[in-house]
């Protein structure tokens, strides 16, 4: 039993539909997510931006208590 032309053409056509669907869609979404998605997404906040916390391992002195207070507030509320 051979395949006939008919039914060849018929995969072809579909084949040739879902390369064109998934090529369209990646474009899309590629489109999309250099528009939404930040370039540098590790940069240094611009604004009104503010420490969580300071580094424990700091030159100067720092208050432990204060430290996991603020860490458990942000843990707390997020902020």
């Amino acid at each position: 039993m051979g395949i006939s032309y008919r039914r060849l053409m018929e995969v072809l056509r579909f084949l040739l539909l879902f390369i064109t669907c998934t090529l369209l869609s990646y474009g899309i979404i590629t489109l999309l997510s250099d528009k939404f998605l930040p370039a540098d997404p590790y940069q240094e906040p611009q604004g009104n931006a503010v420490k969580v916390v300071k580094l424990v391992n700091a030159p100067e002195t720092q208050d432990l208590d204060g430290y996991l207070a603020r860490l458990q507030l942000f843990y707390l509320t997020g902020e």
